[in-house]
């Protein structure tokens, strides 16, 4: 029998993934379109999509800075 270890992800953790996941196929979609304007469109998703990550990625390094102490 397979053991499972199952992962509790946060929902920043989550959210991240699956904005990645996201950018990933609609990068695969913009690779196989041969519409100029539907390349266009899908340029824009990724931009959108990656603006996000970008923000959340910093919401979260903002937030563990945070938390840091300093040790005497």
């Amino acid at each position: 029998m397979e053991d499972m270890i199952h992962f509790i992800e946060s929902p920043e953790t989550s959210t991240l993934r699956l904005n990645t996941d996201a950018i990933s196929y609609l990068g695969g979609a913009f690779t196989e379109a041969e519409d100029p304007d539907i390349k266009l469109q899908l340029l824009e998703m990724i931009r959108s999509h990656s603006d996000f990550v970008l923000k959340t990625s910093d919401k979260i390094l903002t937030r563990q800075r945070l938390h840091i102490k300093a040790v005497k």
